[in-house]
């Protein structure tokens, strides 16, 4: 049950992660008229999708056992790493718009998606780091 879990948080995490990708990453409110906009209306929310499917891909592969068990967990931690690095990069570009922005004539917030990515992102790096260092006892 305990070697299980690592690749139960890998798959929740990629879930987790691409469920945010398609969130809100940003919104904006002019006083008039408000916006947002999603992680998938840019390349970063593109490519959070993909580090999440490639996290699903290598942890179905580990569930079958036919793929080198370190070459599975470091292509997990790969593609985990992938998309926390991505997901701090926007988040850091967010908070640059919005710290660039004019308070008087518009409010802008940091969407709940890219938190919830980040959560996901988070999961996959511990089941990730979970499976390669219970495989190396």
């Amino acid at each position: 049950m305990t070697r299980s879990i690592d690749r139960a948080l890998l798959m929740v995490g990629a879930v987790v992660l691409i469920i945010g990708s398609f969130m809100t990453w940003i919104s904006v409110d002019l006083g008039f008229t408000s916006f947002s906009a999603t992680g998938t209306e840019n390349i970063e929310g593109k490519l959070t999708v993909g580090a999440g499917v490639a996290i699903l891909l290598v942890a179905a592969a580990m569930l079958t056992g036919r793929v080198p068990a370190r070459a599975a967990g470091f292509a997990a931690l790969a593609a985990a790493v992938f998309g926390a690095l991505v997901l701090l990069l926007e988040y850091l570009d967010v908070r640059e718009r919005i710290a660039e922005s004019d308070p008087d004539v518009a409010t802008a917030v940091v969407g709940g998606g890219v938190w919830t990515a980040a959560i996901g992102s988070a999961l996959a790096l511990a089941g990730a780091i979970w499976y390669l260092a219970s495989r190396r006892a």
